[in-house]
């Protein structure tokens, strides 16, 4: 029997019996030594932290309890010598523990360690342990746990490649409810990923609600019909769609994540992407209007006017609102796909131009995003953007999120201190079908530019996943495309380059498939995920690709 089918059988007590070599961590550690012997839950007597680490311990406790059969408690460390079956998980010391989010996990026969310099380090420690638990602890009401539970004996040294390990949620052109993403959440932390982006507004809906400016969820939350079928496609779902995230649902969310160490970066689009934002106030357009929600998918040439002051106001007080709603040091403000042909013949966007000294409407987005940088700068934040913000005049502060064209244009700003995080679509866009974008394909992704040289590699912060929603109506939908590839994505983005490997990776995979579906979320099968690439061209390769198919998904279409 192949070491990943062996994982399948984990409703056996037999679970722990595993072969040397086969522990199933996801991303690979950094480093990890097996050792003789096994750890035994069910003799576990507390967990014993220093103080600024009980929110880590007290989260452990519930897995471990339910690994047990019995509550374990948590107790601060008063320096005792700790019992036999005892975990600690203590403040490192020693400088052996690398970054905030580096850990050592030593699991001997009689005791587990767990070591940090911060609570997130402390926080990976224990997610790492979790993965050597079986995965019905996830859903521990579907089993009966067996007796004498053990794990194997280990030590791991870890820490991350990249400090930005993110993924991207498009809720715009559909709305999904704060309990799925809560469970998605729960993956990424289990995956040791840090930075949920969240995508809340576009030309086909308005999600978030600003008390301020109701008629961005009263009439942008809502549409008549959904395109259906692909690009080019004339079809529509004949349904219509709303939804939005009220302020308490999204601090909800902020602060189910913060649990959880990731940090939830809003995106509001702009000044392009922004139909819904003017059918809700048509005045913030270079036309007037008037506007609706749109129907279909694609670049839509009405974009918000930068010639009137008006603009800036009513961005001033929205981004008032959602800077009070997430704690992000970084706001992302879109700035892709930005059509200008209405700024040429707008007289305000030209008048804008003659007074600040502009020299044409390619520099007057430039000037629009540097604006609202400075307004972030006031409110002590900072602005992130797609790689169409990028420009040499280009606030210096600003994060530039790089998803498309050659790596070659990024490069000396890279050099001059620009930061950046990889998100490059032909690698990482799951959004395409397999066919596409296979599981291999995610995984090789390098998001160091080659070119650049060592020295600058720490402006590249790291590597986002975005899932963009044209065609992901449902949950069962979402998780096809989302799972296996973000496993890919967690290990490209944590561990150390030397020590990825596909085969091991693929190997690892079947165990966390099993976890993701005892946590509610079904994943592609590895036979579907990783096909072969299709050989299609380049350039038409994103506009043309048509609607994902998924098994057992229908949906209603009208011409």
């Amino acid at each position: 029997m192949c070491n990943a089918c062996k994982y399948f059988l984990h409703d056996t007590p037999t679970w722990f019996s595993m072969e040397r070599g086969t522990i199933p961590i996801i991303p690979r550690p950094a480093s990890l030594q097996e050792r003789e012997g096994e750890f035994s839950i069910a003799t576990t007597s507390v967990i014993l932290v220093d103080e600024a680490f009980l929110h880590v311990g007290q989260n452990l406790a519930r897995l471990l309890s339910i690994a047990a059969g019995r509550e374990i408690p948590v107790e601060i460390d008063d320096g005792r010598t700790p019992a036999e079956g005892t975990i600690t998980i203590k403040k490192d010391s020693s400088g052996v523990v690398k970054g905030i989010e580096g850990y050592t996990l030593e699991i001997a026969p009689d005791h587990v360690e767990i070591l940090a310099t911060a609570p997130a380090g402390a926080y990976s420690g224990t997610q790492s342990l979790r993965q050597l638990l079986p995965p019905w602890i996830e859903a521990p009401s579907t089993f009966t746990p067996p007796e004498g539970m053990t794990i194997p004996c280990l030590r791991i040294d870890d820490a991350p490649r990249f400090p930005w390990r993110g993924f991207m949620l498009d809720v715009g052109r559909f709305f999904f409810g704060k309990e799925l993403i809560k469970k998605l959440l729960d993956a990424m932390a289990c995956l040791k990923m840090n930075v949920f982006h969240w995508h809340l507004t576009e030309d086909q809906g308005w999600r978030i609600e600003i008390k301020r400016y109701p008629n961005l969820t009263e009439i942008g939350a809502k549409r008549r019909d959904s395109q259906a079928g692909g690009f080019a496609s004339t079809k529509h779902t004949g349904v219509p769609h709303d939804g939005f995230y009220t302020q308490d649902d999204a601090r909800e969310i902020v602060a189910y994540a913060a649990e959880r160490f990731i940090a939830v970066v809003p995106e509001i689009e702009t000044p392009g992407h922004s139909q819904a934002m003017l059918a809700a106030y048509p005045d913030l357009s270079c036309t007037g209007g008037p506007f609706e929600v749109s129907t279909r998918v694609g670049i839509h040439p009405d974009v918000l006017c930068p010639g009137k002051d008006r603009v800036f106001e009513f961005l001033d007080g929205v981004l008032d609102e959602v800077l009070d709603i997430f704690p992000s040091k970084f706001i992302h403000i879109g700035g892709d796909e930005t059509p200008r042909a209405r700024w040429k013949h707008c007289p305000d966007c030209q008048a804008r131009i003659k007074a600040e000294g502009i020299p044409d409407v390619h520099a007057l987005q430039t000037y629009f995003t540097n604006r609202v940088a400075a307004m972030l700068k006031v409110k002590e934040r900072a602005l992130m953007g797609w790689n169409e913000v990028l420009g040499a005049d280009l606030d210096p502060g600003a994060i530039v999120q790089f998803w498309k064209g050659g790596t070659k244009q990024m490069l000396p700003h890279a050099k001059k201190g620009r930061k950046f995080v990889m998100s490059e679509f032909l690698h990482v866009y799951i959004d395409h079908d397999y066919d596409l974008l296979p599981l291999h394909t995610v995984y090789n992704y390098d998001p160091i530019p080659k070119g650049l040289p060592a020295e600058y590699h720490e402006n590249i912060l790291g590597i986002e996943v975005p899932l963009w929603t044209e065609w992901v109506r449902n949950e069962r939908r979402l998780y096809w495309q989302l799972f296996p590839r973000l496993l890919a994505v967690a290990e490209v983005g944590w561990t150390p380059k030397r020590r990825t490997d596909f085969a091991s990776f693929v190997g690892r995979v079947p165990s966390f498939l099993e976890r993701l579906a005892r946590m509610g979320m079904q994943s592609a099968p590895l036979d579907k995920a990783e096909r072969s690439s299709l050989l299609l061209p380049l350039g038409i390769l994103r506009l043309a690709v048509t609607e994902p198919h998924v098994p057992g998904d229908s949906t209603i279409r009208k011409k």
